[in-house]
């Protein structure tokens, strides 16, 4: 799983591997861009940018101290809770446990959106058993964009994290670094947002317990 400020990284389009990316802030061909995940901040050894998470969602979306609170706020909580901002005078925020409590009776009764349906069923093409089977569910926040929530258990059944897919997602713009979808008002909405916490890391791990000696085994790279 990534670290905090790995994560958000990811939210903004950059793609995290080793603890490295590709600096978004000068014509970088090599991953010079590194996370320190132990201090939780980055620096880039080529054009010398560095700093916290805030720093990065700033420097890189363009904004101002308030605005790149607000943008973590708004990509970075779960669901339908609201989510505290990074005290500056310690650089960055700890990251805080994820409590299944606040989302666990939306993949009691799952639902699923006219959006959702496209997209698994006619995009994807899965087999409605297996959705059932996963739990998935949907909603749309106040921006109107459409979200598909993917839960994620132990092997005791026990909800870990969630998975939110943005179903308005565009791909990104080639000849540049990858640009984030836009929702109606304007905003930049990531294609994958995780409530802070989240343990998404071996999906439908449940699936095990009803495996028996000899059977077949498929590891995806995710859901």
């Amino acid at each position: 799983m990534f670290s905090p400020i790995e994560s958000v990284a990811e939210r903004l389009g950059m793609k995290v591997v080793h603890h490295k990316a590709l600096c978004p802030f000068h014509a970088d061909r090599t991953p010079s861009l590194a996370f320190n995940v132990r201090k939780n901040r980055f620096r880039c050894y080529a054009c010398g940018a560095h700093g916290s998470a805030i720093d990065l969602t700033m420097k890189y979306l363009n904004k101002s101290y308030r605005e790149a609170l607000s943008w973590l706020g708004e990509t970075c909580s779960p669901p339908h809770s609201p989510i505290k901002g990074e005290d500056p005078s310690y650089g960055a925020a700890a990251e805080p446990m994820f409590d299944p409590m606040r989302y666990a009776r939306y993949f009691e009764h799952p639902w699923l959106s006219k959006e959702a349906r496209q997209f698994l069923f006619k995009e994807r093409k899965l087999d409605p058993k297996a959705v059932a089977w996963c739990r998935l569910t949907s909603w749309k926040d106040k921006q109107g964009t459409h979200w598909l929530q993917i839960p994620y258990y132990d092997l005791k059944g026990r909800l870990i994290g969630i998975q939110n897919r943005n179903l308005d997602y565009a791909p990104p713009i080639q000849g540049g670094r990858e640009e984030l979808s836009r929702d109606s008002l304007g905003s930049s909405v990531p294609r994958f947002v995780f409530p802070p916490g989240s343990q998404c890391s071996l999906y439908n791990l449940p699936i095990v317990n009803l495996l028996h000696e000899g059977d077949t085994l498929f590891l995806t790279e995710g859901p």
